[in-house]
C-alpha cells in the first residue's frame, strides 16, 4: 500500500519558535498610531462603508490636511505623515479638495492606475511591487487603496483564497521603510476602503465578498449614516473592531458646517452626545418654575416645526441629564426638568431664585407665622395645609424692601428668629 508523501515547506521558510521570555527581543515595533485607535504604523486597517453616502473619501480628506502639521480629528491625536493615496477618482476631483481643504506637499496620489479598466492578477501585483519600491524609496507613513472594489483582479472580492492571495502582500508592505519620526526600522500603516454588502450584516462583517477582508485585517472600521442617506445628517457613526484597546468600538463624528473638521459625537465610553436643543433650553431658561414634559410640550412656541414626539424629547431629556445639561428632579413620568446652567439672561435670576426659596423654607418652619408673613409681602397668599414646609418665592425685591424698612425680607425672618428662644416648639405649630 503506497502512502502518500507528507507536506514538506518550501526551503527559504525557517521555523523560528519563541518562548515567552524571548517575545520582547524579537525585533517587532511597538505600536505606534498615525491616527488614535484607527491607523498604525505596521498595522493593516479596512473602512467599509457605502459608496458616495458614508463620506469614507471625505474623511480620508480632512485627515490628509491634519496630517500635515498633526493635531486631532473627532477629539483623537493626529500624527504628522508622509501618504500615499491610490484612489479610483480623477485627478481633478482632488485638485479641487486640495484647493479647499489645503492638502499640502506631503500627499501623494496615484489616480486610477488602471485606466478605469478592471486589472488583472498581474496587473495587481505588479501594481504591490511599484507600491513597495515606491515606499523603499520615499519612506510613506501611510498608504490608502480607494477602494478595493475598482483595484482587485476580477471575482476575488468572492473567493476566500484568492482574495488572500491578493490581500498577504500588503503585510509585507505595511513592514517596509521607516515610519514615524525615522527612528528605527517602521512599516507605514496601510488602510484599505471597501463597499459593505447588501442587506443587514453580522457587527465586523459588513464588508461585501468574502470574510478574508476583515480577518486578514487588523483594525477593521464599519462606517454608516446615522440617519437616511438622503437626509442632511451631517453625523457618521463609526463602529471600531480590532485587538487593541484604543480603538473605539462606537464613535460619532459630525462633519463641521465648513467641510474642514470632524467633531467627536461620543463621550469616551461611547455614549452618544446629544446636540443642543435650543428651543429646549430657551423653554427652560424662561420658566419660572421646574416643568414637567408635558408642560415643555405645551410651552412650544415654534411655528416653523412642530413639536417632537413625546417619546423623542423623553430620550433627549434623559441624555442631556446624565451629561449634566439639565437636572432631574423625581422619577417617572411626572419627573420635573430644571436648567443646570442654562444660558440666556434669566438663568442667573432663576438660580437665585432658587435659593431664596430653599431659605425662605428653612426659616418658615422655624418661626412662627413666619411662612404667612413672607407671602403677604410677596403678595401671593398661601395655599393649601402644608404650604408653609415649602419654599415661597418672593416676588418683588423693591416690595420686600418698603414693606421691612429698607432690609431685605430674609435679613428681617434672621433678625426674628435670633430672638426666640427655643425654635423646637414652633416646628410642631408650622
Amino acid at each position: 500500500m503506497s502512502v502518500d508523501p507528507q507536506p514538506t515547506l518550501p526551503p527559504e521558510v525557517t521555523l523560528l519558535p519563541l518562548r515567552p521570555a524571548e517575545l520582547a527581543a524579537a525585533n517587532e515595533p511597538s505600536l505606534s498610531w498615525l491616527w488614535r485607535g484607527f491607523l498604525a504604523a505596521h498595522k493593516v486597517t479596512t473602512l467599509i462603508g457605502p459608496p458616495k453616502s458614508s463620506g469614507k473619501t471625505t474623511l480620508l480628506s480632512v485627515l490628509l490636511a491634519r496630517f500635515a502639521q498633526g493635531g486631532q480629528l473627532a477629539g483623537l491625536p493626529v500624527s504628522p505623515a508622509r501618504v500615499l493615496v491610490v484612489s479610483e477618482e480623477s485627478t481633478a476631483d482632488w485638485d479641487a479638495r486640495c484647493r479647499r481643504l489645503g492638502i499640502g506637499p506631503n500627499v501623494q496620489f496615484l489616480c486610477r492606475p488602471f485606466q478605469g479598466a478592471r486589472p488583472t492578477e498581474e496587473q495587481w501585483f505588479r501594481l504591490i511591487a511599484d507600491l513597495e519600491a515606491l515606499q523603499r524609496r520615499e519612506a510613506f507613513d501611510l498608504i490608502v487603496l480607494d477602494t478595493l472594489a475598482t483595484l482587485l483582479p476580477g471575482y476575488a472580492e468572492t473567493c476566500a483564497p484568492k482574495l488572500l492571495d491578493c490581500l498577504l502582500p500588503l503585510q509585507g508592505l505595511a513592514s517596509l521603510g521607516p515610519g514615524v519620526g525615522g527612528a528605527g526600522v517602521w512599516g507605514p500603516a496601510v488602510w484599505l476602503f471597501h463597499h459593505p454588502a447588501k442587506g443587514k450584516q453580522a457587527d465586523g462583517q459588513a464588508g461585501r465578498g468574502t470574510i478574508a477582508l476583515p480577518a486578514i485585517a487588523d483594525i477593521v472600521m464599519e462606517m454608516s449614516c446615522c440617519r437616511r442617506a438622503r437626509s442632511r445628517d451631517r453625523r457618521r457613526r463609526i463602529c471600531g473592531y480590532s485587538r487593541y484597546e484604543e480603538t473605539p468600538r462606537h464613535l460619532i463624528v459630525e462633519l463641521s458646517a465648513d467641510g474642514a473638521d470632524y467633531l467627536a459625537g461620543t463621550d469616551a465610553a461611547g455614549t452618544p452626545l446629544v446636540k443642543t436643543w435650543d428651543e429646549i433650553h430657551y423653554i427652560l431658561d424662561h420658566a419660572r418654575d421646574k416643568l414637567s414634559l408635558r408642560e415643555i410640550l405645551e410651552r412650544w412656541h415654534n411655528e416653523e416645526q412642530d413639536p417632537p414626539d413625546r417619546s423623542t424629547l423623553s430620550r433627549w431629556l434623559k441624555r442631556a441629564t446624565q451629561q449634566g445639561l439639565i437636572r432631574r428632579d423625581g422619577n417617572g413620568p411626572c419627573a420635573r426638568q430644571l436648567p443646570l446652567l442654562a444660558p440666556g439672561p434669566r438663568a442667573a435670576a432663576l438660580a437665585r431664585q432658587q435659593r431664596q426659596r430653599r431659605g425662605t423654607a428653612s426659616v418658615a418652619r422655624a418661626v412662627p407665622g413666619a411662612c404667612q408673613w413672607v407671602a403677604e409681602i410677596a403678595g401671593i397668599g398661601v395655599i393649601g395645609r402644608r404650604a408653609s414646609r415649602f419654599a415661597i418665592a418672593v416676588r418683588a425685591k423693591e416690595k420686600n424692601d418698603e414693606r421691612c424698612g429698607g432690609k431685605p425680607a430674609l435679613e428681617r425672618i434672621d433678625q426674628d428668629r435670633a430672638r426666640l428662644p427655643d425654635r423646637s416648639k414652633f416646628d410642631a405649630a408650622c
